[in-house]
């Protein structure tokens, strides 16, 4: 054969021969192929999902994968912060869901498995010992002014109405509506604060925003994996549990730090990711793990998203659930977890916790819980405007006091461009349809994170089974390199030389 490939009489047939061995090695590779990928597999973002995606591809046996990371660490929305001399959790601050019974109901949590692997340390929560105060300087409320018994007997309700309405066929309705079907309207100043805790402390929107069928308590969270929460208080942070996940990976060159996309190419069965300083990555497939907030810019995708992928994109909203820890030069606050302000602004500093209770060294530390459109003000106001917020806030509960501000932190979820807030909430009118849209591939670009977490969204172990689901996806299109791929070239190679044998005779 190579005797008669270097005759002149038969270029013609060499030049045919090798047409076609391209055209052959083209239509076995598929069309818009990576022609030198960097990986088999791009994951944008090391927050848990896309170290849970490493983790599942690595333990699969897809080693050969790049973790593009923007931060120069890894957590994402985990994000610890040295704040009067300890580690303050700016971000994801507790593992919700926790059994403590052992019952057989209940499923483990994998981010409490994860964490009592890893040894993480924090406390459980006492929400029992709860004082709130009104904001008049009255003191502190009775336990029968609260009236929880009446707001969790219409959540009950609106929980039946929600099964029978989506049975029904009916459109969805708003949380807020369902409430006030089953006899539960805010109004004294104790409502408006049992009001917000018992659904905007962990939403960080209003149920007026909310829809019924995503957002009806009790959680699947707390229904699937137990009762109790854990505020984490390790001073390695809440991240250290993504280190410890993918301690096999994490410390080569498959992590890409202070890498910040720009943009998103996927072409048939090709991802690339260009960053600010122009360099490229591309690979076989792509895993995108960032916010919905982020998400939502859809000007870094090239070509632009479907248009029933961005409807259903644009669907969600993206909430700011903002802590503002505040160091006093002295402690005058009551030694409990929770401290409560009820007021006529059901939005208004309504929360304090005392930071003195989980750390052995006792700082002078308290920090306030905002949600909703206050939070998005007060993110965005003067520093100092929200030093003296704060000290009203606290003067209305405690009358004057002589303690001064020392140092605020106000964490930047909502400008940085980064994140664009802390988490999804799920509007009036999200359906099934809806999240198979938002979570649907394009191309070879799959999308992994807390919000295409049908039951967990908002939730630290939502974003870990999203990023563990979406790699099974990917693994299960991934062709076996011990079969497929090498089948296919041996095909190849046979043809090829079948047709220049053909030629030359």
């Amino acid at each position: 054969i190579l005797e008669n490939l270097c005759s002149e009489e038969s270029s013609v047939a060499m030049f045919v021969a090798a047409a076609l061995f391209a055209t052959l090695v083209v239509a076995c590779r598929g069309e818009g192929a990576c022609e030198s990928p960097d990986a088999d597999v791009l994951i944008l973002g090391a927050g848990m999902s896309g170290i849970a995606a490493a983790k599942t591809l690595f333990d699969n046996g897809v080693t050969n994968f790049i973790i593009l990371e923007a931060r120069d660490e890894i957590g994402g929305r985990m994000r610890a912060v040295d704040f009067a001399g300890v580690k303050v959790e700016a971000g994801a601050n507790w593992i919700e869901g926790i059994d403590t019974t052992g019952s057989a109901e209940y499923e483990a949590n994998p981010i409490w498995t994860l964490a009592q692997q890893c040894g993480l340390q924090g406390k459980f929560s006492d929400y029992d010992t709860m004082l709130v105060y009104s904001d008049n300087g009255s003191g502190v409320l009775k336990p029968n002014d609260l009236r929880r018994d009446d707001i969790e007997s219409a959540y009950e309700g609106a929980a039946k109405d929600s099964i029978a309405m989506q049975e029904a066929g009916e459109p969805d309705t708003s949380v807020r509506a369902a409430l006030i079907n089953n006899g539960w309207t805010p109004v004294t100043e104790a409502d408006n604060f049992v009001d917000w805790f018992e659904f905007d402390f962990c939403f960080a929107e209003p149920p007026d925003n909310t829809s019924l069928y995503n957002g009806v308590l009790p959680l699947p969270t707390y229904r699937d994996f137990g009762e109790e929460d854990f505020f984490v208080t390790d001073q390695r942070g809440y991240a250290y549990l993504a280190e410890c996940l993918g301690a096999e990976f994490l410390n080569d060159d498959r992590l890409r730090l202070n890498t910040t996309v720009n943009l998103i190419e996927y072409t048939g069965d090709c991802v690339c990711a260009t960053d600010f300083n122009e360099v490229k990555y591309c690979a076989n497939y792509g895993i995108y793990t960032f916010s919905i907030g982020v998400l939502q810019d859809e000007e870094k995708f090239k070509p632009a998203l479907p248009q029933h992928k961005i409807d259903a994109i644009d669907m969600f909203s993206n909430a700011l659930y903002l802590k503002i820890f505040v160091e006093f030069n002295e402690t005058f606050w009551d030694d409990v977890e929770y401290i409560g302000r009820a007021s006529s602004d059901r939005e208004d500093y309504p929360l304090f916790q005392p930071m003195g209770k989980f750390f052995d060294s006792k700082p002078n530390v308290i920090f306030a819980t905002l949600t909703g459109k206050t939070a998005y003000r007060v993110a965005a106001q003067d520093i100092e405007i929200t030093k003296q917020e704060v000290r009203d806030a606290l003067v209305s509960m405690y009358g004057e006091f002589q303690a001064e501000i020392v140092n605020i932190l106000v964490p930047d979820w909502a400008s940085n461009s980064l994140y664009l807030g802390a988490y999804s909430n799920t509007p009036v009118g999200v359906t099934d349809q809806t999240y198979e849209g938002i979570s649907a591939p394009v191309g070879n670009l799959y999308f992994a994170g807390e919000v295409f977490s049908v039951l967990y969204n908002g939730f630290v172990h939502g974003a870990y089974l999203s990023g563990v689901d979406v790699a099974i996806d990917v693994l299960e299109t991934i062709p076996s390199t011990s079969t497929g791929e090498i089948v296919a070239s041996g095909f190849v190679i046979v043809i090829f030389l079948a047709i220049l044998l053909t030629l030359n005779n």
